[in-house]
């Protein structure tokens, strides 16, 4: 088992990412931590560009209106350490081309073309490992109408495909994670399962878990694992 938890010292950050999914409220956490510590961006958006303020020198807003074209992708992935995820389910992405269960193989080859290996891919809490079987949790928020069913059938698809060898070129991270707009702003803890590790169900802020998937996308602890991040068990 695998268990990282908050410390003094700091973990390396990467150089240069881009975030897929930027204008959300997650995607500009994760910005506001690469301004802060100096990480180039390049803010992958469907729509809304207008979001993204403040952009530094080196750092750039690129709309991508389909997660099937690789091209934009490998242009958008380009100078890039890691790939960063915070895309969500909402009412603008109802067609297959805004999901990214149906467009994994489209960000690999794109990774590939673009010279980059490492995703760090945001999913819920209550999703199982790839591999295993959907949570009773997650079953029942599938059949929820409306954004909520969207958003869960999309998380588990995610987890199903990489079960299945989804980017399996690709050293990639699934971060089940607890995270809101309403979240703790600490550090949170990461563990590869939830047996005697130090996790609660309680959430941290888009910054705090921003900051944390940065962190992982340079220092590779998770990899091909799905850790639990979440606050701190009281």
């Amino acid at each position: 088992m695998t268990t990282s938890s908050p410390s003094s010292s700091p973990r390396p950050l990467p150089r240069h990412v881009a975030v897929i999914g930027a204008a959300g409220g997650l995607g500009r956490g994760i910005l506001s931590v690469c301004r802060a510590e100096h990480i180039g961006f390049a803010a992958v958006v469907r729509s809304r560009p207008e979001r993204i303020t403040a952009v530094p020198k080196g750092s750039r807003v690129v709309v991508v209106e389909s997660l099937a074209d690789r091209a934009a992708l490998t242009n958008a992935f380009s100078g890039s350490d890691a790939v960063v995820t915070a895309m969500g389910v909402t009412s603008a992405s109802r067609d297959q081309s805004a999901l990214l269960s149906a467009n994994m193989a489209n960000v690999e080859a794109s990774m590939a073309a673009a010279g980059v290996d490492r995703i760090v891919v945001i999913n819920t809490l209550v999703a199982s490992a790839p591999g295993k079987p959907a949570s009773r949790v997650i079953r029942f928020f599938s059949w929820v109408p409306g954004n909520m069913g969207r958003g869960a059938r999309e998380q588990q698809a995610v987890v199903d495909a990489l079960g299945s060898g989804a980017f399996a070129s690709l050293r990639w991270t699934l971060v089940r994670a607890s995270v809101n707009s309403r979240g703790k702003d600490e550090p949170p803890v990461a563990s590869a399962e939830w047996d005697k590790t130090l996790n609660s169900w309680a959430p941290v802020s888009y910054e705090a878990m921003g900051r944390w998937m940065l962190e992982e996308a340079a220092a590779n602890e998770f990899v091909r694992v799905a850790p639990v991040v979440s606050r701190r068990r009281e």
